[in-house]
């Protein structure tokens, strides 16, 4: 069978996604070397962090969650609307959905160029979810572990209450869930559309407004949903691009370039 034929052959959705997962598997498993630890600088960020997280909840904590009471109710109500943006369901849904169709879409192709064009967007579609469920989780078990009283139990339990080890919805206030998937999802979008950076970030504000318009967090624990977006996007990205899955790693920058996903016939 020759290169020509080859080269001009649909693969089938079943084969295209098989080449899928095997092309993953392999490459997932043999990462390129870290290069220079950045553990020293992820520890310093952390302190910045922490530093600025207390100094926030100190200053604005209190005043905010009492001044939410005041709000007027048909501000609160437009609110929880727009609260719901921050629901990571149909950000996943999204992502599947995208990734399932650019597998498709690369099975029925005959084009090398455009079978490449297909499996690079669903390595980032399978990028975005990543990051999803990677800071979904995350925030879950920082909030459990944290144990932070949310701003309904201020006049009983203060801003500074904290239970640890809580598995209580009512004692899991820090992180913001709603903020950290909203920001993990701009960051993540704007690695690949970095002129629609402002956009991007500028369509995950109202929702972390939200969390405060309705009373749901204080301002630090949006802060902390903000670190926690903005972290794990970039520690999925160097996690992908260590194995050239949606970026590469060259001399330890992260640059959105990479072979396709799926596709045995590119290096």
């Amino acid at each position: 069978m020759n290169k020509v034929f080859l080269e001009n052959r649909a693969p089938g959705f079943k084969a295209s996604a098989s080449w899928a997962w095997q092309d993953l598997a392999a490459h997932w498993t043999n990462p390129k070397p870290l290069g220079a630890p950045l553990w020293p600088l992820w520890l310093a960020l952390g302190v910045l962090a922490f530093a600025l997280l207390d100094s926030v909840s100190l200053a604005f904590d209190a005043a905010e969650a009492h001044a939410a009471g005041t709000f007027d109710p048909r501000v609160k109500s437009f609110f929880e609307i727009v609260t719901k943006a921050g629901q990571s369901g149909w950000l996943f849904a999204l992502s599947i959905l995208t990734l399932v169709y650019a597998l498709y879409r690369r099975a029925g192709e005959i084009s090398l160029r455009a079978r490449a064009g297909w499996g690079l967007l669903a390595s980032r579609a399978l990028y975005f979810f990543a990051v999803q469920a990677f800071s979904g989780i995350l925030s879950q078990i920082v909030k459990h572990v944290v144990g932070r009283a949310r701003p309904k139990l201020i006049d009983t339990l203060g801003p500074q209450h904290f239970d640890l080890f809580s598995l209580k919805a009512v004692l899991a206030s820090f992180p913001s869930g709603h903020t950290t998937t909203v920001v993990a999802a701009a960051a993540s979008l704007s690695f690949f559309a970095p002129r629609y950076t402002v956009l991007l970030f500028a369509l995950a504000l109202p929702v972390a407004a939200s969390r405060l318009i309705i009373g749901a967090h204080y301002p630090s624990d949006v802060l902390g949903g903000v670190f926690l977006g903005l972290g794990s996007a970039l520690a999925v990205a160097r996690a992908f691009g260590r194995r050239k899955i949606a970026f590469t790693l060259e001399d330890g920058r992260l640059l959105p370039k990479a072979r396709c996903l799926g596709a045995p016939d590119q290096a």
